[in-house]
């Protein structure tokens, strides 16, 4: 007779006792769930690591101590402008400023609600530094970005009201890190929120 060219599969060997290769699966069973766990884990932390080695934190400030150039010379002036306080740059998705509760979408229209008297027939002319749109800006770690800076002006009454309520200007702005994380911060509130995505601004300040 010919033997069959069919093999047998053979059983795994156990230990003989059914209790005990039981325990030993489930044991089998319970390391690489561990396993699993302690990975995920492992690559959760280091994503949060990553990510709090590049979160920016925008904070604003204001003063009448800026110096620059506008052609007289050096002059202190009024000034408001965005920090970057964090430890990675932050990209601005928009910018908000109002006095009294109105929105106002330039330093034209902020003056207009602070600092220029009703029924004024004229104003001297000045000049004043402002930046324009700057939504999608990048601010680096460490840097500013100034919003506008007046140089001191003893003949327009509105740069003394100015000075006096800068304090009192709100801004608004959401701005989101490398990874796309994102943030609002209003200069009403102590610490930035996050949020999934910033929205898009009612009234978006865009400069002069």
């Amino acid at each position: 007779m010919e033997e069959s060219s069919h093999a047998h599969a053979h059983p795994p060997h156990g230990t003989g006792f059914r209790w005990l290769d039981i325990s030993l699966a489930l044991s089998a069973f319970v390391v690489s769930l561990a396993s699993l766990w302690l990975t995920v884990h492992n690559a959760r932390t280091m994503e949060r690591l990553v990510a709090s080695n590049s979160y920016p934190n925008i904070d604003f400030s204001n003063g009448n101590g800026f110096d620059f150039d506008d052609g007289r010379g050096v002059q202190h002036a009024v000034y408001l402008s965005l920090d970057n306080t964090g430890i990675g740059p932050a990209r601005l998705r928009s910018i908000e400023l109002s006095f009294a509760g109105k929105p106002a979408a330039s330093l034209r229209d902020l003056l207009a609600l602070c600092c220029t008297e009703e029924g004024a027939a004229s104003l001297p002319k000045t000049s004043y530094r402002f930046v324009g749109d700057m939504r999608g800006a990048m601010i680096r770690a460490g840097e500013s970005l100034t919003l506008f800076a007046w140089a001191e002006a003893p003949a327009d009454p509105r740069w003394a009201r100015l000075e006096k309520i800068r304090g009192e200007i709100g801004v608004r702005v959401c701005y989101c890190s490398v990874f796309d994380e994102c943030y609002r911060r209003d200069s009403a509130q102590h610490e930035p929120v996050r949020v999934t995505a910033c929205p898009a601004a009612a009234v978006p300040y865009t400069g002069g």
